[in-house]
C-alpha cells in the first residue's frame, strides 16, 4: 500500500512539474516580420518565387558569378565571411534556401528534390548572366552537385564542402530525425532554447574556440522564426533522396574539401566522392569539422580562389 501511495505521489508530482514547465516556460518563437527586421542585411532582397518570398543578397562585381548554397537548418550567414572574401573578385549570390533563414517555406513539400531543383533553375536563370562557380556545404553540397548534373553547361566549376549524398537514410536518422522524437517535440513546443541552438552550432565544429559568438545568436533567431522548425520537422521524415550513381556523370571540374573530424557526415564519404567524381581535386583538412568555410576560413578561401584561378 505504501509503495502504491508513493507511486501515486511521484506520478502526481511529475505531472505537476511537467505541466508547470509547459505552462510557464518561455515562448522562443518570433514572428517572421520581427526576425527579418533583426537579421536582414543592408543589401537583403526578398524576391518572389512560386508564391513565396526568398531572402537573397548580391555583392561584389566581375564577369564571373559565384553561387553559395548552405546546408540543412542553416542560412546564408554561414557563408558570409567567405562571401566577403570572394566578392573582391566575383559577383557573389547568396540566399536562404526556401524553408530556412529568412525565406518562406515552399508551398509544397511532397518532392523536396524537385523544389530545390526548380529553385536553383530560378537562381541561375535570373541572377547569372552566362556561367558560374557553384559552392555548397552539406545538404547545400548535395543540391550543388545535383545542379551541376542538371545544368552542366551553366556550371563552370563546382566546390563541395563536406557534401551530403551517400547513405542518406542513415545520415538523416543520425542528424535530423532527433527532431521528431517525442521528448524533443515536447522541448520544441514553444521553440528552441538557446542551449539547443548553441549545441546545433557546436556540432559543426571540431574546435569550439573557432566559433564566432554571432553564430549562436543567428542560429537561435533563425530556428525560432515562425514556420522554420515545422518545416525542419517535415524534412526530417523525408526519405526520397538523390541517386548517387549519377555523380559519375558530373564532368564539371570539382574541388572537394572535407574535415577529418566531421561529426555530421563521416570523413570516409570523401573517398567515395573522390572516387566517383570524374574531374575531382580532393583536399583534406586536419582537425576540422563539418563547416570548413567557417572553421578554416583563411585556408578554405585561399584554396577556393586558387581553384578558380587554375
Amino acid at each position: 500500500m505504501k509503495i502504491f501511495i508513493f507511486l501515486v505521489l511521484f506520478v502526481s508530482l511529475f505531472i505537476i512539474l511537467v505541466g508547470g514547465y509547459t505552462l510557464f516556460r518561455k515562448n522562443h518563437f518570433v514572428s517572421k516580420e520581427a526576425t527579418i527586421q533583426k537579421y536582414k542585411y543592408p543589401n537583403s532582397q526578398f524576391v518572389d518565387w512560386e508564391g513565396i518570398k526568398v531572402h537573397l543578397t548580391e555583392q561584389g562585381s566581375g564577369n564571373t558569378s559565384v553561387v553559395l548554397i548552405h546546408g540543412l537548418g542553416g542560412a546564408m550567414h554561414e557563408f558570409k565571411p567567405l562571401a566577403e572574401r570572394l566578392a573582391k573578385n566575383y559577383h557573389v549570390v547568396s540566399f536562404d534556401l526556401p524553408g530556412f533563414g529568412l525565406s518562406d517555406a515552399p508551398s509544397h513539400t511532397t518532392d523536396i528534390q524537385a523544389v530545390y531543383r526548380d529553385f536553383m533553375g530560378f537562381i541561375l536563370d535570373n541572377y547569372i548572366k552566362d556561367t558560374c562557380y557553384l559552392i555548397g556545404n552539406s545538404m547545400g553540397g548535395m543540391i550543388a552537385w545535383n545542379t551541376a548534373l542538371n545544368k552542366m553547361k551553366k556550371i563552370q566549376k563546382l566546390v563541395l564542402l563536406a557534401p551530403a549524398g551517400y547513405d542518406m537514410v542513415q545520415i538523416a536518422e543520425k542528424n535530423a530525425e532527433w527532431i521528431n522524437q517525442p521528448i524533443i517535440r515536447f522541448l520544441l513546443a514553444k521553440g528552441a532554447a538557446r542551449f539547443i541552438a548553441k549545441s546545433n552550432v557546436e556540432m559543426c565544429f571540431y574546435n569550439d574556440e573557432h566559433i564566432d559568438p554571432e553564430l549562436f545568436d543567428r542560429k537561435y533567431g533563425m530556428m525560432n522564426k515562425v514556420g522554420n522548425l515545422e518545416y525542419l520537422k517535415q524534412l526530417a521524415g523525408y526519405k526520397k533522396f538523390m541517386d548517387t550513381s549519377t555523380i559519375k556523370q558530373i564532368e564539371t571540374p570539382t574541388l572537394l574539401i572535407w574535415g577529418t573530424e566531421d561529426e555530421i557526415i563521416p570523413y570516409s564519404h570523401a573517398e567515395r566522392f573522390n572516387r566517383d567524381l570524374p574531374n575531382c581535386t580532393f583536399l583534406t583538412y586536419e582537425n576540422c569539422g563539418h563547416a570548413p568555410m567557417l572553421e578554416e576560413l583563411d585556408k578554405c578561401a585561399d584554396d577556393i580562389l586558387n581553384f578558380f584561378n587554375i
